[in-house]
């Protein structure tokens, strides 16, 4: 999980796959940390993103660093309003107070995945390596 969580901290601007009424749509969206192995996100309340994970938790995220290492994240969302988690994303993350002000924004919530199976590869012919969580 080490080696999942400093790929993302390195490479933090993931491509997240949710389902809408079962399309696939796809975002930009930005690793915040890894907490008691919960990888957590944010979003807002009235974006589509949080109608559809509210609707079908189900998501995939990939990212991909300079090196063309390839990560491939799949599990599900966890919808969580948590206080002290929403306070260490808008006081260590500038472009998120931007947008929400304050962790007490009613429209600001977080997500995490608490529990997946991610793919780390490359193009060097190595086995990719797999990781549950």
């Amino acid at each position: 999980m080490r080696e999942v969580t400093d790929f993302l901290k390195a490479n933090s601007t993931v491509f997240l796959a949710t389902s809408d009424k079962g399309a696939a749509r796809v975002r930009p969206f930005q690793f915040q940390f890894e907490q008691d192995g919960r990888l957590w996100f944010c979003t807002a309340k009235s974006k589509e993103t949080y109608a559809q994970l509210k609707a079908d938790n189900r998501l995939e995220l990939s990212c991909c660093s300079e090196k063309m290492v390839t990560l491939r994240l799949a599990g599900t969302a966890v919808l969580d309003d948590d206080p002290a988690v929403k306070k260490r994303i808008i006081d260590g993350n500038a472009l998120v107070r931007s947008i929400y002000g304050s962790a007490d924004n009613p429209d600001f919530t977080t997500f995490s995945i608490d529990h997946g199976r991610a793919i780390l590869f490359d193009f060097s012919g190595n086995p990719p390596k797999t990781f549950t969580f």
